[in-house]
């Protein structure tokens, strides 16, 4: 008899699953969530929220995201579970929940399920939308329309430890957001290089090490420099001929004892001397090398493969491209140096986004790996052409903040404002909850009245949301609370006593 019972209660259990689901089927063909006065009998699912969900290996989640609870233990979807539960003593009759399910008698209720279940949202979130100025729209049919929660008192209420904070209107912004890209000021960085091919020797400074104009960087080894350092001797060699000629000859002009042929001819043979020593000279700084080792070569009057490679100005190595050994090419840069005071916000727009924008702007650069901290700049350049591939415009923009510790190569976002000059209304980010379709926030009507309310999202720097519409000023919000309420939204009542989701008619 028993196995007879056993079997006879499975059948009937089956058939009421089914009946559930053809009753869900047919439901959510109407597009539109019924609710009966007897409960949850004529609630549904929000879309995307149905109580069993996949994780990413394909396997079933246990989780109900309607009533927030292991969907394998959900009393309100499978009442045939409320009789194990009171036997064993595990039952909040005040509720009308299982005691271990009853967030308002403990609040820290906490299962390993809900922060799959959350991060398997996030993980389908970016699929859905891109992170941007721009925000999901809001079902026009949902639970949200008509509803009110109505505690059973203010008590109640204050139990939950709700807290609300009272919105206020200002001027809209319009925002532009554009991936950025933190580069060095080119008008104060220096890339070092050679007019002859050469290899380093030996690196005498290493990256992050503050040089000042002259300071030895490397030393070189080149073959060419040898006949370079020769050819210096050489025409110094001959300058100092023709000075000593020159010189003799204009002695001879003013006692008319030459031609005024004559002394012109040596005057050009001086100069033709002293631009070639010139020549040579200019060709061995090119090299890298300073006045004072050119000096030195020629004091010594000696000549050698080997020479230093000097910093061009004042400022820190920021980069070592050449390596211990390796043959560059004359015009390849061994190094790098800038100053790291001074950098630039290079941003890519679109075409509809740089006919905006001007020089002299002001932008907030926010970084991927500095989270939330931001850095003003100013626009000091918007280009006139536009990529033809990814058909975006470069907009540059000077750091205001010289000690705003950016490094070049960073990746972030820039946000340029625009006032508007329509109104909107400013509303506290933890305020907003997304419920499943709509954006909603929960107006307080009174001690033990809380009714939810649709907003349009425009932007949201900041701490605070900008709303088209949805809310008036003045209006006092729940903040502390509001994802409580957005759970308790789904259901049509918490239980005996306590507060429910009613139909305003």
């Amino acid at each position: 008899m028993n196995s007879l019972y056993s079997k006879a209660f499975s059948c009937t259990i089956l058939v009421l699953i089914l009946l559930s689901s053809m009753l869900a089927c047919n439901s959510g063909q109407d597009g539109v969530e019924s609710r009966g006065e007897t409960g949850h009998e004529g609630h549904n699912h929000a879309p995307g929220e149905h109580g069993e969900h996949s994780n990413e290996a394909g396997t079933e989640l246990d989780w109900c995201a309607e009533h927030a609870v292991p969907e394998s233990e959900c009393t309100k979807c499978h009442p045939e579970l409320i009789a194990n539960f009171k036997d064993t003593g595990d039952w909040c009759a005040g509720h009308d929940l299982p005691e271990s399910h009853c967030r308002l008698c403990n609040p820290g209720i906490d299962f390993p399920q809900e922060q799959l279940y959350m991060e398997q949202s996030k993980l389908s979130l970016k699929d859905e939308i891109e992170v941007s100025l721009f925000y999901r729209p809001n079902s026009p049919v949902c639970a949200t329309n008509g509803a009110l929660i109505q505690f059973a008192s203010a008590s109640t209420a204050a139990k939950t430890g709700l807290s609300t904070q009272q919105v206020y209107a200002a001027e809209k912004e319009n925002n532009i957001e554009a991936p950025a890209e933190v580069v060095f000021d080119e008008t104060r960085s220096n890339v070092i290089t050679s007019s002859v091919r050469a290899l380093v020797s030996r690196w005498m400074v290493f990256p992050g090490d503050a040089v000042r104009q002259g300071d030895i960087l490397a030393i070189l080894e080149s073959p060419e420099v040898a006949k370079l350092q020769a050819g210096l001797l050489k025409s110094y060699a001959a300058y100092q001929v023709e000075q000593k000629e020159f010189a003799r000859h204009k002695e001879l002009k003013i006692r008319n004892l030459i031609s005024e042929q004559d002394f012109d001819r040596e005057k050009a043979l001086a100069e033709q001397a002293l631009t070639d020593f010139n020549s040579h000279k200019g060709l061995l700084l090119s090299a890298g090398m300073s006045e004072e080792d050119i000096d030195l070569i020629i004091k010594s009057n000696s000549v050698s493969n080997r020479f230093p490679l000097r910093a061009q100005a004042d400022g820190v190595v920021v980069q070592r491209v050449a390596k211990l050994g390796e043959m560059m090419e004359s015009g390849k840069a061994f190094a790098m140096t800038a100053d790291p005071r001074y950098m630039w916000i290079e941003a890519r727009l679109t075409e509809e986004q740089i006919r905006e924008v001007q020089v002299g702007q002001a932008l907030t650069f926010t970084s991927d790996g500095y989270g939330m901290n931001q850095v003003g700049a100013k626009i000091i350049w918007v280009s006139r052409y536009i990529d033809p591939h990814t058909r975006t415009g470069i907009v540059r923009a000077e750091v205001i903040n010289p000690d705003s510790k950016l490094n070049a190569g960073e990746f972030g976002v820039v946000r340029i404002s625009n006032q508007g000059g329509s109104r909107v209304v400013l509303i506290p980010k933890d305020a907003v909850q997304w419920e499943g379709c709509c954006n909603v926030v929960f107006v307080k009507e009174s001690d033990s009245r809380y009714r939810p309310y649709k907003v349009e999202l425009v932007s949201g720097n900041g701490d605070y949301y900008q709303v088209s519409e949805g809310i008036n000023p003045g209006d006092e919000v729940v903040v502390n609370g509001s994802f409580l309420l957005k759970t308790e939204l789904k259901k049509s009542s918490l239980g005996t006593g306590c507060c429910g989701l009613e139909p305003v008619g």
